[in-house]
């Protein structure tokens, strides 16, 4: 990599890390602008690479624009009405699909609904899961501070492992998904991110070790699987990245990989912690 690409790729991953933080701390506007944002462009990206053999346009703009809308719904402003209204809408999408599917004479009709499904479960799913933490009031253990540590650890395990890997790794992870992922890679990922999710719990309140390390612990395992399956993805339709439009580093679908697999784990981690702690 040339002096050019390395400025032009550190550039575009620190805006990248800016406006995800400014997300995230900002809260309120800036959450749900820069969230509804990322969330478009991930199912753009990701209707357009499951279409590549049958592309639409109406479909990749019908999808994204129902995946954006069930993000924003929940935002109305009782949210009872807003879950509600939610809960209408995936009904009328999945009718909307399936009927599609039935009396539409386009070949693979059965996968582009399977397709367009799964993108939302795959996509929509978690940033919805993602609003809900951060609109969490701070009665469910640590949940103020949980959608920064997420992304935190992520980025702490997607580092480690790359340079853990490339110092020591020669054992393969798994290979025919990801061969440049290695098994010493992701134990040092695991392992820094870890240490991350103690100093983590020595910097904010309650000094609660014991749920950092194993909300870390989760993050991390959990991320390279997401990792993983977008490899996965990519590697079933013979594609390098995602897409271009983060200069040096692919597609936005490329740099949530692994929140997509991480944030659902999370959650139902909270959940049951706060179950468990309040017993």
């Amino acid at each position: 990599m040339n002096l050019k690409n390395l400025l032009t790729r550190t550039i575009a991953g620190i805006v990248y890390i800016a406006l995800v933080l400014l997300g995230i701390l900002g809260k309120g506007f800036f959450f749900i602008s820069i969230f509804t944002i990322l969330l478009g462009l991930a199912l753009y990206e990701f209707y357009r690479l499951t279409e590549k053999n049958n592309p639409s346009t109406k479909s990749r703009v019908f999808n994204t624009i129902a995946g954006v809308t069930f993000f924003l719904l929940p935002l109305l402003p009782q949210i009872k009405m807003g879950l509600t209204i939610l809960s209408i809408a995936l009904l009328l999408y999945l009718i909307l699909i399936f009927s599609n599917a039935v009396f539409s004479k386009k070949e693979n009709t059965l996968r582009n609904a399977i397709n367009s499904v799964f993108g939302q479960i795959y996509i929509t799913l978690p940033f919805l899961l993602l609003q809900f933490i951060s609109q969490l009031d701070g009665s469910l253990n640590n949940s103020e501070y949980a959608l920064l540590a997420i992304f935190v650890f992520i980025w702490v395990n997607d580092t480690a492992a790359y340079v853990v890997g490339s110092l020591f790794g020669k054992n393969k992870l798994i290979e025919h998904i990801s061969p440049k992922k290695t098994i010493e890679g992701f134990i040092g990922g695991v392992c820094f991110t870890i240490i991350a999710g103690l100093v983590f719990a020595k910097l904010t309140p309650g000094d609660n070790y014991m749920f950092w390390s194993i909300f870390a612990f989760i993050t991390a395992i959990f991320g390279t699987i997401g990792d993983l399956f977008e490899s996965l993805i990519k590697r079933t339709y013979n594609l390098k990245d995602s897409g271009n439009i983060i200069p040096g580093h692919g597609g936005i679908l490329d740099r949530i990989d692994s929140l997509l697999i991480a944030t659902p784990a999370i959650f139902i981690f909270m959940i049951i912690w706060s179950i468990v702690v309040a017993q």
